[in-house]
């Protein structure tokens, strides 16, 4: 992960997320097996639920996905937060991702 990286996503946090830190959520990272670094501690609140999500197993992926394009994995409204800095550019059809 650049640093640059990790940068973005604690700015993101810091404006999108820092009210909101009692509050329950379930934050699911998208692309998070951990190669040089992962936002996991970035997201460590005992009220939140950071789930890591890739396309294959490794380290900080907590749930593998069959299909990038179809989440049946993970249940229709049940995740309040996606984030994701290093997957979108190796996803064929990102838009397709998008939508789920």
């Amino acid at each position: 992960m650049h640093p640059s990286s990790l940068d973005k996503m604690a700015a993101f946090r810091r404006q999108h997320l820092e009210a909101r830190r009692s509050e329950p959520l379930v934050i699911v990272d998208l692309g998070s097996h951990d190669i040089n670094g992962s936002y996991r501690p970035l997201f460590a609140e005992p009220a939140w639920n950071y789930t890591g999500v890739d396309l294959t197993t490794g380290e900080n992926v907590d749930l593998v996905l069959k299909n990038p394009y179809d989440w049946r994995e993970i249940a229709t409204a049940s995740v309040d937060v996606v984030i994701s800095g290093q997957a979108f550019e190796h996803i064929e059809f990102f838009w397709e991702t998008m939508r789920e």
